[in-house]
């Protein structure tokens, strides 16, 4: 009796000794967070090889969903993070700056400043090891408001310089401020997204 309680009771203690921030579940509106993320994916990997005199598809797209937000409850984008995994050990976490990231693809006349780099959060970890896994988008609230993560995986374009992987890998991820898009009362028309 006690050989088929041991397993359940493994269970229940794995679970509540879960981190209770990171949803285990799948959230209501993952596919309205998981259509964004694809839509920045896509920006992040066309801004390879722009000028800082130029406005980057990433920075359009996070002009976008900080103003006009996306699905059915104002949801808004307040920033954005990129999470390097495939060149890097352990992982590490750069913040964006104004032209979103870049890389400067061999143009040494494209001086770009260094980013910044940390190390991940605990719930950070978490959430690349539920991507590795094959969630595609993690939600995640903190004392800041909500923020999701959703990976970067490679595709056949992305191994001529990721040549040690395969399609389907996890290259990094992408880590977003959530909000919700307010309407200023004294500036008629001015929206701002806010935790």
């Amino acid at each position: 009796m006690m050989s088929t309680r041991s397993p359940l009771l493994a269970l229940v203690l794995a679970l509540v000794g879960m981190p209770a921030a990171v949803s285990g579940g799948v959230h209501d509106d993952e596919a309205t967070l998981g259509r964004m993320h694809d839509d920045f994916v896509r920006a992040f990997v066309d801004s390879q090889g722009f000028g800082k005199t130029r406005v980057t598809p990433m920075m359009v797209r996070m002009r976008h969903y900080q103003f006009e937000g996306f699905g059915d409850d104002g949801r808004c984008v307040r920033d954005v993070e990129l999470v390097g995994i495939a060149r890097h050990y352990p992982p590490v976490v750069y913040p964006a700056n104004f032209m979103g990231f870049q890389h400067h693809d061999g143009d040494a006349a494209l001086r770009l400043p260094a980013m910044p780099a940390r190390t991940l959060q605990a719930w950070e970890r978490d959430a690349v090891a539920m991507l590795k896994a094959g969630r595609p988008i993690v939600l995640h609230t903190t004392p800041g408001g909500e923020r999701a993560m959703g990976a970067i995986r490679a595709r056949r374009d992305c191994l001529s310089c990721h040549a040690d992987h395969r399609e389907g890998d996890v290259l990094g991820a992408l880590s977003y401020g959530l909000g919700r898009v307010t309407v200023s009362a004294e500036v008629p028309g001015a929206r701002s997204c806010v935790p």
